[in-house]
């Protein structure tokens, strides 16, 4: 890094990665409410949020004068069989543990509620409740237009989060507070963490569902597997699955 890099990144701090978060996320959210009341911008609302978690990047960094590219922060598929192999050990891993979570969560929260507090508490945590068939009623049914669902996800949904919170945020955070701890062959600390917390948050602030806070958990694999293999690639992939695997467990388990 040279003395210009240096003195940008010394100014801009923590102020330009945390006021780009609270910008692209006040952006979300504004563009998800309008699009309850204007037919227009429904209409766009997936692609209008992709934009703006992909340009932030680059228009945080041209206001601060400090650097950012795409590239460098893991816009790109190598190293391919490293980040197959990630994939496959996340996939294997993870999978089994969400099921389970899924069951256990809906399970227990759509069992009914005997007080009212507690009803009101399964209204908040889980509105979809009135539809869950357990697993007496489960039937294994895909989404339609699986195909288009599976592109837009990761294309709309999975890169743009991926570049902005793991590409752009956590790099951001690494080169401020550079990890120090190594987990399973990659780095990682509080940049992670942070990161993390801030995927939950944002998720949350759109439209306001306390559940939208557990993604979060996931995102701390995303950023292992970022730090692991240098790319953005296997996270994306792995993010868009995940997005799918709920999707069809939703569609299986609930009327």
């Amino acid at each position: 890094m040279n003395e210009t890099d240096t003195i940008a990144r010394e100014k801009a701090g923590l102020v330009e990665p945390i006021a780009t978060f609270l910008a692209a996320t006040g952006l979300a959210a504004g563009l998800f409410w309008l699009a309850r009341g204007v037919s227009f911008v429904r209409e766009i609302l997936h692609g209008a949020i992709a934009l703006v978690f992909l340009l932030a990047p680059s228009y945080a960094a041209r206001i601060s004068g400090w650097p950012f590219d795409y590239r460098s922060a893991g816009l790109g598929l190598a190293p391919v069989k490293l980040n197959l192999r990630i994939l496959a050990l996340a996939l294997a891993i993870t999978w089994p543990l969400f099921f389970g979570g899924f069951l256990l969560y809906y399970g227990l929260l759509c069992s009914g509620g005997t007080f009212a507090w507690a009803q009101r508490l399964i209204d908040v945590l889980a509105p979809i409740c009135p539809g869950w068939l357990g697993l007496q009623g489960f039937s294994l049914r895909l989404p339609a237009g699986l195909a288009s669902l599976a592109l837009s996800q990761l294309l709309v949904v999975a890169l743009p989060e991926e570049i902005f919170f793991r590409g752009y945020l956590m790099s951001r955070l690494e080169e401020r507070w550079p990890s120090r701890h190594r987990l399973w062959g990659a780095s990682v600390g509080w940049p992670l963490l942070i990161s993390s917390l801030l995927f939950g948050l944002g998720h949350f602030l759109v439209d306001f569902q306390p559940a939208r806070l557990a993604v979060m958990i996931p995102a701390l694999v995303f950023g292992w597997m970022r730090q692991r293999t240098g790319s953005l690639a296997p996270a994306a992939v792995f993010h868009a699955l995940c997005n799918l695997f709920s999707e069809v467990l939703h569609e299986s388990f609930f009327a």
